[in-house]
């Protein structure tokens, strides 16, 4: 991990976190003393003069009785971890520039991506099988473009867009809802170690405090305003990738949806999304890497896609320059519809493979206009 040089006053703004204080407290306290060295000396009175209410003064003057800026700045250290104030050059800079900035970010490993360089992905823990499978599809061809992948370290969609970036070597950060130590889900442990081999771990809060529920949804902030779009795979009503989304909007990020079936759960907050017109349909990783203004170089990927060739690598395209034809390789499953509309459950057969499997690359291909329904269950070339 490269050197990250410390701001003088950083352990002042340790000490403020660990008491409590938000971004708007911190702007309060640099607007009335000019740094947060000198709000930290000032007294209780001065303090309050500046606008800073009464469970913060309690909580500033019990930091006082207790805080150990060395003792806070070894911890870091243990888990190998520093600290930005968005003070610092190294801060990043899209992130410092968005509502609701986080005063602090404790990071292990290298300052994170800016909004050029990543996407934020978004979806389910309780992913379904098509759901899987496109996100395994999207972020594959989002890596090899050389575009960082920032996740929430979750189950689920969070999980698989981590490690496909990782498998294509792209950069990935992962955002937590706890402090950098303190990995959530606890079987993502050996994942969040990797992550930090390729990229960084991320979080607001001090070492040792827990993920809370409510932090996850303030979390989503730093997700989209480290990126520079969005993309929903699956998010059923209420889903925290909706939080991400809603965060993307604010910030004037653009926001991407995956489409899903009519009878998922799962993917009733992307078609929402997608039908209000506030997120843009990307049926294709080359829909969304065209919106993103890049285009196919030709190499392979390397993750496994039973249900088409693998996506082209991608490279940024002038603005004007034409569109790539679209793909003309034909899909295996293509070959028993040659003939006519068929069950879901006899192209399974055909195929000999499961049918989750097949549904969810026949919800893809008629995404892709090269299948439509015949009937209940039923599939014909379109």
């Amino acid at each position: 991990m490269p050197r990250v040089e410390q701001h003088p006053e950083l352990p002042y703004w340790l000490a403020l976190r660990r008491a409590g204080l938000g971004s708007t407290n911190f702007a309060l306290l640099l607007a009335r003393f000019g740094s947060i060295e000198a709000a930290w000396g000032a007294s209780a009175e001065l303090l309050a003069s500046a606008g800073l209410e009464a469970q913060y003064l309690r909580a500033v003057a019990k930091a006082k009785q207790a805080y150990d800026g060395e003792r806070e700045l070894a911890l870091m250290a243990k888990h190998g971890a520093h600290a930005l104030t968005w003070l610092d050059e190294a801060y990043p800079a899209s992130l410092r520039d968005t509502p609701r900035r986080p005063r602090v970010l404790s990071v292990g490993g290298p300052p994170g991506p800016q909004s050029e360089q990543a996407v934020a992905v978004g979806g389910p823990r309780h992913v379904t099988p098509y759901g899987r499978q496109a996100a395994e599809h999207f972020c594959s061809v989002l890596a090899q473009s050389g575009v960082a992948i920032v996740s929430g370290l979750a189950r689920g969609v969070d999980a698989i867009a981590h490690r496909v970036a990782l498998e294509n070597g792209a950069p990935t950060v992962a955002v937590l809802a706890g402090g950098i130590d303190q990995v959530y889900p606890r079987e993502n442990a050996g994942l969040a170690e990797r992550i930090v081999e390729n990229g960084c771990l991320v979080s607001e809060y001090p070492v040792g405090i827990p993920a809370r529920r409510d932090y996850f949804p303030r979390r989503n902030r730093i997700l989209s305003g480290l990126a520079r779009a969005a993309l929903l795979v699956e998010a059923g009503e209420g889903s925290g990738a909706l939080h991400t989304a809603n965060w993307a909007f604010e910030q004037g990020r653009d926001v991407f949806a995956i489409p899903g079936s009519i009878f998922s759960r799962q993917s009733y907050g992307t078609n929402q999304l997608i039908r209000e017109n506030t997120a843009k349909l990307v049926a294709t990783p080359e829909q969304l890497c065209q919106e993103l203004n890049l285009i196919a170089t030709g190499a392979p990927s390397t993750v496994a896609m039973p249900m088409e060739a693998q996506p082209a690598l991608f490279e940024r395209r002038p603005a004007g320059e034409p569109k790539p034809a679209p793909s003309t390789i034909d899909h295996p499953l293509l070959r028993w519809l040659a003939q006519g509309p068929l069950h879901i459950d006899e192209i399974a057969r055909n195929a000999g493979l499961p049918i989750a499997e097949v549904s969810g690359a026949l919800q893809i291909l008629e995404l892709e206009g090269r299948v439509r329904p015949a009937g209940p269950m039923t599939y014909a070339i379109a």
